[in-house]
């Protein structure tokens, strides 16, 4: 064997990514075995969209009563809204227009309002409840590496907030693993045949991974093949040195794992790819028609890509949603992982925010139309699929602008959660003090004088909340997928921390009959 050949071979798994892992799996169609369903019978997925850099919630939700909107605009000079710029919006049990949203984001405002919308004000990794003491002294452990990007997202997207700290079940020691790679270990058995339970498009690697169950990562085209290059001559070379690379079978490890995992792959691409052509074409030309123009940007949009990465969700969610792998795939229940990047606002943040929001906007409220579009159609039978949209960020960022006229790494954040089962209309948690005069002497919210929140939700309740939506029922799955949360409770309990603290879930989804 060539050099050359074993470069091709290293460099052609690469390019193929996750494809290759999934060679791993046995042949999915035509395999099925039986599956009990808690609650809903029909299909379900939760789609973390990842706001990659540390979005601002601050400029996301804003109150707008005299008091703490003066707060906020004294430590936002230059950056901070008007009253007449933000959306004013009406949160069941508060004051109406007691808050607004940021300018840019008037669909998700219209969504709120038809409680198909809700927020979770200041969530983020913790290891157990905190207080400001014990922030300040050292007595609870602190999330690893607190205001580090690349840390925070693993915490956001493990719901393991310090790993050294953590007390692991077995089959989790010494693997790095994501909350919904190990909601999909836990989930497996709802859904016929070996599919992955996982699709990421973007977001986090991290979050997709299981312990047993291993992700699809595919290209944002939705498509899982080989890069396409336009270049016919490099194509043919490709297909040659690929077709090559099938057919060695001559007894050296090297080569006939390599032939093995790329004739599998192949074929189960394909496969993937024609259950999603199949289950599109169960729809009524009008009704495909009406999807795609969902999710045409309106003019102006450049360099948007959050849209064609939810519209390729939307296309795996009517392949898994159809009832049988005749018509789709014939799955219940799926995970999958957007991103958007550019968050990390230190200098001219409105600029840059506003244009990241008005993007988000548009795509989470194009994916929502279209998911209740599907539930008109009588291709999924009686139980039409049903999605969760929620955000996560690295954290938040400094209440207090910067001279930079932006903001710089915080923590507590707000997030996003959009649905047909959410509990909309709602704000969940608990809102920051503002209050930064005397620095943070007189704020017990914040860890120093530029306003960086304390969370009063943790990423794990947050988290939860969705998996059990899909179907997490025991203490045990629970103590699995989210090892930190039972002894996070016990803490709030022993401690006398509010009622939202002491929760394992937070209550944004709506219950099943």
């Amino acid at each position: 064997m060539t050099l050359s050949r074993r470069l091709f071979l290293r460099g052609a798994s690469s390019t193929l990514g996750l494809l290759a892992a999934s060679s791993t799996l046995p042949r999915w169609l035509g395999t099925a075995e039986a599956a009990t369903l808690g609650g809903y019978a029909g299909y379900r997925a939760a789609v973390c969209v990842f706001l990659l850099g540390g979005n601002d919630g601050n400029n996301v939700l804003v109150p707008l009563k005299s008091g703490p909107y003066g707060q906020y605009r004294d430590a936002r000079p230059n950056i901070g809204f008007d009253t007449s710029e933000l959306l004013a919006i009406n949160p069941v049990g508060q004051d109406a227009a007691s808050y607004g949203l940021h300018p840019s984001l008037t669909k998700i405002r219209a969504l709120f309002e038809q409680e198909r919308a809700a927020l979770l004000c200041n969530v983020g990794p913790l290891v157990k409840p905190m207080r400001k003491a014990d922030y300040t002294n050292g007595t609870v452990a602190r999330p690893d590496n607190l205001f580090s990007h690349s840390d925070q997202q693993d915490a956001w997207a493990s719901a393991i907030a310090n790993p050294s700290t953590a007390a692991l079940p077995l089959a989790l020691i010494g693997k790095a693993t994501g909350w919904g790679g190990r909601t999909a270990d836990k989930l497996h058995g709802l859904n016929p045949g070996e599919y992955p339970e996982v699709t990421s498009f973007g977001g986090k690697p991290l979050f997709a991974v299981g312990a047993e169950r291993q992700p699809m990562m595919v290209s944002s085209s939705g498509v899982l093949a080989f890069r396409e290059t336009g270049d016919a001559n490099f194509s043919a070379l490709q297909a040659n040195a690929l077709a090559q690379v099938v057919a060695l079978d001559n007894g050296v490890a090297l080569e006939a794992s390599y032939g093995g995992v790329f004739t599998t792959a192949q074929t189960f691409a394909a496969a993937r790819a024609a259950a999603r052509e199949t289950a599109w074409n169960q729809l009524p030309p009008a009704t495909r028609d009406s999807l795609d123009a969902l999710f045409v940007p309106p003019a102006g949009a450049t360099n948007w890509t959050l849209h064609t990465q939810l519209y390729q969700v939307l296309r795996d969610l009517i392949a898994g949603a159809m009832p049988t792998a005749l018509t789709g795939l014939g799955v219940r229940r799926q995970v999958y992982s957007v991103g958007l990047g550019g968050f990390d606002t230190h200098t001219n943040q409105r600029q840059t925010q506003d244009a990241l929001l008005a993007e988000l906007d548009f795509a989470l409220d194009a994916f929502h139309q279209a998911v209740a579009l599907l539930r008109t159609e009588t291709a999924f039978g009686s139980s039409p699929p049903q999605a969760t949209l929620f955000t996560m960020s690295d954290f938040s960022r400094t209440l207090m602008e910067n001279s930079d006229r932006g903001t710089d790494h915080g923590w507590g954040n707000h997030s996003i959660v959009i649905g047909e089962r959410v509990q909309g209309r709602r704000l969940y948690g608990t809102f920051p003090s503002l209050n930064l005069s005397g620095g943070a002497v007189n704020n017990p919210d914040t860890t120093d004088a530029k306003g960086r929140w304390i969370p009063s939700l943790t990423v794990d309740q947050y988290s939860f909340s969705v998996a059990s939506w899909l179907g997490l029922s025991t203490a045990a799955e629970r103590d699995y997928v989210f090892p930190n949360l039972s002894g996070y409770v016990a803490a709030a309990v022993a401690g006398g921390f509010p009622t939202s603290a002491r929760a394992y879930k937070v209550a944004f989804m709506q219950p099943d009959a």
